[in-house]
């Protein structure tokens, strides 16, 4: 059962200088709790198994009119007990605040955030919270990866399967925990949150399907406040929650949105975030079986020999639902940077094995491996019959080896050690993978 309780408080700002979201609505509280004739856990099930449509906050959070109506349209919301007939009824169990599931002796203080959109603006809403994290002095608790809109898996994955967390922390002095170390889902009690609005996540705008998944899963309500003033710079949004300094836990209810000066957080925290070994050895494993060795060579730093890393070019080809975004947003000429077709990637591929081919030769020809979600069987034959292999998550058994969330790490991957990357330019997928190639390997992209 949904409640939704909508509560008029006006924004406000003592910095004149402060930057704001516009105003367009009054905060929405939102609560979300378990049919009352379930125990806990069946609750929360029960309301991931009847999830449709994104629709369990109604339209424009900033309406009250909408929200109202939702409320009255559907049967039993509103917390009262169901006519004679409907089924019998136990009294509410009231939801224990999140905070004080906490240890309240370990002199640790928190700080967290709602899980956005897709799996790459997750990463950096991850590391735009290291950024609020690092700047109130706090450990930052990581929402595991969330399915999205794009995924409706419904299911989750700590980051730690796939980045190593332990050497990143070595690496930058950043404290952080995973959620599911501090909360058995299968096993909590429904828990209260309150989550400070930030950059209008809870006012203008409803939290989005990824945060009301995320809070289903996790057997969480949560309760959405206004801060001082509604901002999305980073020094801003640190001054707004000085306050609550002494606070055991903060919640906020969006990071993607956060802008960093200079955009800084990759170079800060994103460069530090390897991949796990297994997810490194996961490919190693596909490329040892479907390349021929190179042979060994002696290092003569190292004193010993060594085998090369097999080279190949690594293609990011985003098709599916991207069509329409690049067609209304990059008409023209523009499109190649947004839609290439598979006749103008292969024109960059010759480009790139004949710099580093200029000798021709049959034996120095790179493989090609191309990460995609494309699945028109004509798209896919096309690229077959250019010879290069397209990364067929099923029969590569990927998610039953490495999890839902297994398939696009595994691209990244592929994207990230590769001896060229072709990559998309409007895809933040694209860009990420650039960037380690930038910065782990010293390499440029090949962006269409």
């Amino acid at each position: 059962m949904l409640v939704f309780h909508v509560v008029a408080s006006p924004f406000s700002s003592s910095n004149k200088n402060s930057v704001e979201c516009a105003k367009d609505a009054d905060f929405t509280i939102i609560r979300w709790r378990p049919n009352s004739n379930n125990n806990n856990n069946n609750g929360i099930k029960q309301e991931i198994d009847s999830h449709r449509n994104d629709n369990i906050v109604a339209g424009d959070a900033g309406s009250l009119s909408d929200n109202n109506n939702n409320i009255h349209n559907n049967d039993n919301n509103d917390g009262t007990a169901p006519e004679e007939g409907q089924g019998g009824v136990v009294e509410q169990v009231e939801p224990i605040p999140f905070p004080e599931t906490l240890d309240q002796e370990d002199g640790v203080q928190y700080v967290t955030y709602l899980p956005y959109a897709g799996i790459t603006n997750q990463f950096y809403g991850m590391l735009r919270g290291m950024e609020v994290a690092k700047a109130l002095g706090r450990t930052l608790i990581i929402p595991p990866i969330t399915a999205s809109s794009h995924d409706k898996s419904k299911q989750n994955q700590p980051w730690s399967k796939f980045l190593d967390l332990d050497r990143f922390q070595e690496l930058t002095g950043t404290k952080v925990v995973e959620f599911h170390e501090l909360r058995d889902a299968e096993k909590a009690q429904f828990s209260m949150m309150e989550c400070k609005i930030t950059c209008g996540f809870g006012s203008k705008r409803t939290i989005d399907f990824t945060a009301k998944g995320f809070l289903k899963q996790w057997n969480m309500n949560v309760t959405l406040t206004n801060l001082s003033a509604d901002v999305n710079k980073l020094d801003s949004i640190t001054k707004v929650l000085a306050p609550y300094r002494r606070d055991k836990f903060i919640c906020i209810s969006n990071t993607y949105k956060i802008a960093v000066a200079d955009k800084l957080e990759w170079d800060r925290f994103g460069q530090h975030l390897h991949f796990t070994q297994e997810l490194e050895d996961f490919v190693q494993d596909y490329l040892d079986k479907n390349l021929i060795k190179p042979e060994a060579v002696y290092d003569a730093n190292l004193k010993q020999e060594i085998v090369p890393i097999q080279k190949y070019i690594a293609i990011h080809v985003r098709r599916g639902d991207f069509a329409q975004y690049c067609k209304d947003n990059f008409p023209g000429p523009k499109m190649i940077k947004c839609f290439p077709t598979t006749e103008e990637i292969a024109q960059r591929v010759d480009m790139i094995q004949s710099r580093n081919n200029p000798s021709g030769s049959l034996k120095e020809i790179m493989p090609v491996f191309v990460a995609t979600n494309e699945r028109r069987p004509e798209e896919l034959k096309k690229f077959a019959d250019l010879g290069w292999t397209y990364l067929d998550h099923e029969q590569m058994d990927t998610a039953e080896t490495l999890g839902v969330f297994g398939p696009m790490m595994v691209d990244q991957v592929f994207m990230a050690h590769a001896e060229a990357l072709i990559g998309i330019q409007m895809s933040t997928f694209s860009r990420v993978g650039a960037l380690r190639q930038r910065d782990w390997h010293n390499r440029q992209v090949e962006y269409m």
